[in-house]
C-alpha cells in the first residue's frame, strides 16, 4: 500500500519575532527532541481501496532524532477509524520518519512538498518543505532565488487536483458531510510520480503569519515568494509563504494550482518547569475555571489520541495529583466542518478518549473526572479560516467555579 501525504518540517532551531507568546521566551522555538508541530491541508485520506475526502486533514509532526548530521521527523497519518471511513489505511495509523541533513540545512536549493511512504527517509541535497538559509538570504539580497520544487503528482499534474474542489461525499451513517478537497485524488491508489520543477522564486513582500504558539494565537514574520517553475511542457506558479529566520526558514505554507497546505500549530517540547500547565492550573482557579488542554491531538474526523499527545496528558495529571481536590470535566470542541450532529458525537467521543487516558494509563481516579462534549457550539475563533478552524478543533478542562 503506498500512502501519499503532505509534509512539512521543522528545518532549524528558532521562531523569532512573535507577537503574544506564552512566555518570556517570546518566539523561541528550539530544534529539539519533542518539538511537536501541526499542519492543515485540503486533503483526503485513503487506502488502495478507499478514498474518503475531508476538508481540512491534520497532520502531526515531532522532531524525533538529532545529532551533529542530520535531523530526523516522525509524522502519522491516521484515518477515521472511527466513522465511515474504517477502511482507510486498513484502520491502522502509518508512522513515517523523514531526515534533514544539516548541511542541506544551510545550502540546498531544492525541496519536496508532497512525499510517498515509497520515498527515501533521506534525500540528500533537499529539505522537506522548508528551505535553506541561503535560499532566504538570496531572496532578501537581490530579491531572486534559482529553485527546484519538488512534487508527487498524478500524471494529469496538479492541475487535475483542482478541478476536484468542491465535490462533496456525504456519510449517511453518521450525519458528517465533508468537503472534497482539491488533493484528494492524490491520496488514492491512482499512479503518481515524482517531477522537479525548475525556475527562479521572487520575494513578493514580508507578511506577519498566524499560528498557534503552545495554544496561544500569534504571528511570526513570513517571507512570501512566487515564481514560475517549468518541468518539460508544464509550469506551475506556486505561493510558498517561509518563516523570515536566517536559522529556520520553515515552510509556513505552499499554495499550487488550488492546492495548499499550512502550519496551524507549534507546541514547543515540555521543559522542567510547569509551563504550560502552570497556566492551566491559574484559569482552573480563577474566574473562568476552564482552561484549553493544548498539545492534545487526533487525526482527522477520529477520536483515537495521537502518541504525541502523551507530554501533555502526563503533565495533567501531574496537575492532577497536586490540586486532589479538583474534580474536573474534560470538555471536546470541533469546528463546523459536518453537520451539528455529527460533530457533537465527535467531540463527546474525544473528550471520552482523553479522560480513559488519563484514567487508564495516567491512573488519575475514574471519579475525579468527567467527559462531556460541545460539538461546534463554543467556537473561539472564526470557522472562516484555516488557522481559526484548527483552534476550534480543541480539548478543553473546566471546573466548578467557587461561590
Amino acid at each position: 500500500m503506498r500512502v501519499a501525504c503532505l509534509l512539512v518540517v521543522v528545518a532549524s532551531a528558532w521562531l523569532g519575532g512573535s507577537e503574544g507568546a506564552p512566555d518570556d521566551r517570546a518566539g523561541h522555538v528550539p530544534l529539539e527532541k519533542g518539538l511537536i508541530f501541526t499542519t492543515t491541508s485540503r486533503a483526503g485520506l485513503t487506502s488502495t481501496t478507499v478514498a474518503t475526502p475531508v476538508a481540512d486533514t491534520e497532520t502531526v509532526y515531532s522532531v524525533a532524532t538529532i545529532d551533529t548530521e542530520q535531523v530526523g521527523f516522525r509524522f502519522t497519518v491516521s484515518a477515521p477509524n472511527d466513522a465511515k471511513a474504517a477502511k482507510l489505511l486498513d484502520g491502522q495509523p502509518v508512522s513515517l520518519t523523514r531526515s534533514v541533513r544539516r548541511e542541506d540545512l544551510r545550502s540546498a536549493a531544492r525541496l519536496s512538498i508532497l512525499v510517498s511512504s515509497t520515498d527515501p527517509a533521506l534525500v540528500p541535497g533537499q529539505t522537506f518543505a522548508g528551505t535553506s538559509s541561503a535560499v532566504l538570504q538570496a531572496l532578501h539580497d537581490s530579491g531572486r532565488a534559482g529553485f527546484v520544487l519538488g512534487v508527487n503528482e498524478p500524471e494529469e499534474g496538479l492541475s487535475a487536483l483542482a478541478r476536484l474542489a468542491g465535490a462533496r461525499l456525504t456519510d449517511t451513517e453518521s450525519g458528517a458531510a465533508f468537503v472534497a478537497s482539491s488533493v484528494s485524488a492524490l491520496l488514492t491508489s491512482m499512479s503518481v510520480s515524482r517531477r522537479y520543477y525548475r525556475g527562479t522564486l521572487e520575494r513578493v513582500g514580508l507578511e506577519q503569519f498566524p499560528v498557534l504558539l503552545d495554544g496561544q494565537r500569534t504571528t511570526v514574520p513570513a517571507l512570501h515568494v512566487s515564481g514560475e517553475l517549468k518541468f518539460t511542457d508544464r509550469t506551475i506558479a506556486p505561493q510558498i509563504w517561509w518563516l523570515d529566520a536566517a536559522d529556520n526558514p520553515l515552510t509556513l505554507k505552499w499554495s499550487v494550482a488550488g492546492v495548499y497546505e499550512t502550519v496551524t500549530r507549534i507546541d514547543r517540547p515540555l521543559d522542567g518547569a510547569l509551563r504550560p500547565t502552570e497556566g492551566i492550573a491559574d484559569a482552573l482557579t480563577g474566574k473562568k475555571c476552564r482552561a484549553e488542554l493544548s498539545g492534545v491531538y487526533f487525526t482527522t474526523a477520529s477520536a483515537q489520541v495521537l502518541d504525541p499527545s502523551t507530554p501533555a496528558l502526563e503533565r495533567f495529571a501531574a496537575l492532577m495529583r497536586q490540586h486532589a481536590d479538583w474534580h474536573v470535566t474534560v470538555e471536546g470542541h470541533t469546528d463546523n466542518i459536518g453537520s451539528a450532529s455529527y460533530n457533537l458525537d465527535l467531540s463527546a467521543r474525544r473528550a471520552a478518549a482523553v479522560r480513559d487516558v488519563l484514567v487508564g494509563r495516567l491512573n488519575v481516579a475514574p471519579d475525579r473526572l468527567q467527559a462531556k462534549g460541545y460539538g461546534l457550539t463554543r467556537p473561539v475563533e472564526t470557522n472562516a479560516t484555516d488557522e481559526g478552524r484548527a483552534h476550534n478543533r480543541r480539548v478543553e478542562v473546566s471546573r466548578p467555579c467557587a461561590q
